[in-house]
């Protein structure tokens, strides 16, 4: 390692000190959880860094304050869309009030049973990564940072493995 690239690990180290704990508290009064926020103050470090690799920043503190605030937006969207999308995939077909009405048919029993058979096939025929996340989810009820950090992956990835499944459970029972 030459003189100058070692220079370059130093100052990021000494700001990521200077500079993780006020970025952690700015961006935990954004986001629901801890987690989260130290989660955005990584990557925003991670891409201040892959950064500083090709340019010189003027001002460090500024990149990655203006980094981290664009990941929450990213964050608050994507949770937005899966939010929408997990709403419409959950809207009851028929909405009755009277509770009798609630009572399944033999018809439909062995309807529903047919298609909770569909769904478990679907299921153990989904990539591997897809079908634990999306177990984790739905059968443990575990929360997309919990099972991100069972499985080692980011919230996002787990959010577009779970989106992946219902995609997938969706298009096979429409066929």
């Amino acid at each position: 390692m030459n003189k100058e690239s070692s220079t370059a690990f130093v100052v990021d180290d000494r700001l990521m000190d200077e500079l993780c704990t006020p970025l952690v508290r700015y961006l935990a009064k954004k986001v629901p959880n801890n987690e989260d926020a130290n989660d955005l103050a990584q990557e925003a470090f991670l891409r201040m860094h892959k950064f500083q690799q090709s340019k010189d920043l003027e001002n460090a503190r500024a990149f990655l304050f203006r980094t981290a605030n664009n990941l929450v937006i990213d964050q608050l969207r994507r949770a937005r869309v899966h939010d929408r999308y997990l709403s419409s995939e959950m809207l009851p077909e028929h909405s009755d009030e009277d509770e009798d009405k609630f009572a399944p048919s033999a018809e439909r029993t062995v309807s529903a049973k047919e298609e909770l058979d569909r769904i478990y096939e679907i299921v153990d025929k989904m990539p591997v990564k897809v079908r634990r996340a999306f177990l984790l989810h739905r059968s443990k009820e575990m929360s997309y940072s919990e099972i991100a950090k069972e499985m080692g992956f980011s919230n996002s990835m787990v959010e577009k493995y779970i989106i992946q499944a219902l995609k997938l459970i969706r298009e096979e029972l429409k066929s």
